[in-house]
């Protein structure tokens, strides 16, 4: 099944590679639900490598301890799908690539996990100041929830580079 890039959400991954251009900034991305469809979005502009230092696509939770040092005590008290881990995830794409800004994503496409609804996505967007963790219930299928997730990632990052 394709994922077709979206022209909305395309222009607006290009208006926060002309933001970050201007502020001078950088980003990475730690990705577990979209296996990384915002980093491909991304690297799909000219000159993002300039901007986008990198994302990591951490699936699993050992891949989130040896990628990212998600404390597997956190994943396991709180869940791979939850506000800590979210912000754990944050922390260790910020710090592994030495980015000014982050973004991290986790959630549930396919059936329930961790007694948590299909749909359920939480998506993190962090700096060297604070790290914010907005949930959302998403509905339709894997490649919808996907689409919804990633389209609401850029918008909340578009907020944050506006406020610095």
């Amino acid at each position: 099944m394709p994922f077709n890039l979206d022209k909305k959400i395309l222009d607006l991954a290009e208006i926060i590679l002309t933001d970050l251009k201007m502020k001078e900034l950088t980003l990475a991305t730690a990705e577990s639900a979209t296996g990384g469809f915002l980093s491909h979005i991304i690297t799909n502009i000219p000159g993002s490598s300039k901007y986008f230092l990198g994302g990591v696509v951490c699936y699993s939770a050992e891949a989130k301890n040896v990628l990212l040092d998600v404390d597997f005590d956190i994943i396991n008290s709180f869940g791979a799908i939850s506000i800590e881990t979210t912000v754990a995830l944050l922390n260790g794409v910020r710090n592994k690539l030495g980015s000014d800004l982050a973004v991290a994503i986790t959630g549930v496409l396919g059936t329930q996990m961790e007694g948590k609804p299909t749909g359920l996505v939480y998506i993190g967007i962090g700096s060297r100041i604070c790290n914010n963790v907005f949930d959302f219930q998403f509905t339709g299928s894997r490649l919808s929830i996907k689409k919804q997730t990633i389209r609401k990632a850029l918008q909340l990052l578009f907020k944050e580079i506006e406020k610095m």
